[in-house]
């Protein structure tokens, strides 16, 4: 069984059998690249610690896209996603023995990441997935807050000014209210539809001043 990093301590081994350990390199390297301030490696981790808790069908995949989602990450670019799902399947390629079918799935979960609410039919295991990059949204307000500024300080002022930023930003949270449920899962729901709309709310109240 390939040698596994400390950060994957607490995970099911059934999820990293057949995976060189190369490949866990070549993915956290990937979290350093510049302009990154909430998503890097810190949001990487606080998804590995909802996996820790989550029961998939096929852990696997679901591991893999978990660590690929955003490894290939500009500030602006529209194209992150699909980036970042052709490197999880061109490293997984060549660091593992996994099937073509495999690599498909995991590309098919990270290019989902693109618009978390996108499409209906989505398998339990996408729904966990989405949820789970989206547990910040629910987190304690301090933890909210410092999504909230680090995604900012990705944009401002490298991609756009403040008044932009503060517009997208706007759509972005109304949007979020706008669903019926901010999270797929009902597990999640219990856990942390609350606190993700209060937290949304408290944000958008202060973009608007």
């Amino acid at each position: 069984m390939a040698r596994r990093p400390d950060w994957l301590a607490g995970i099911d081994a059934q999820a990293t059998i057949g995976i060189d350990a190369a490949l866990f390199d070549a993915v956290r390297r990937a979290y350093d690249s510049p302009g990154r301030h909430y998503h890097a490696w810190p949001h990487i981790e606080a998804c590995l610690a909802e996996f820790r808790r989550t029961r998939f069908d096929h852990p696997r995949t679901a591991l893999l896209a978990l660590l690929f989602h955003d490894a290939v990450y500009v500030p602006g670019r529209s194209d992150n996603e699909a980036r970042s799902a052709e490197l999880a399947d061109r490293l997984i390629a060549e660091h593992s023995d996994l099937p073509a079918d495999v690599r498909r799935r995991v590309s098919e979960l990270i290019v989902l990441t693109a618009s978390h609410h996108a499409g209906a039919g989505l398998d339990d295991d996408a729904r966990k997935f989405i949820d789970i990059d989206l547990a910040v949204l629910g987190a304690p307000w301090p933890a909210y807050r410092a999504y909230a500024d680090g995604v900012k300080r990705e944009y401002c002022p490298a991609v756009v000014t403040e008044p932009q930023f503060s517009a997208g930003r706007l759509a972005f949270l109304d949007a979020l209210l706008r669903q019926p449920q901010i999270y797929l899962t009902a597990e999640m729901r219990e856990r942390r539809e609350a606190a993700a709309r209060r937290n949304i709310a408290a944000e958008r109240a202060a973009l608007s001043t």
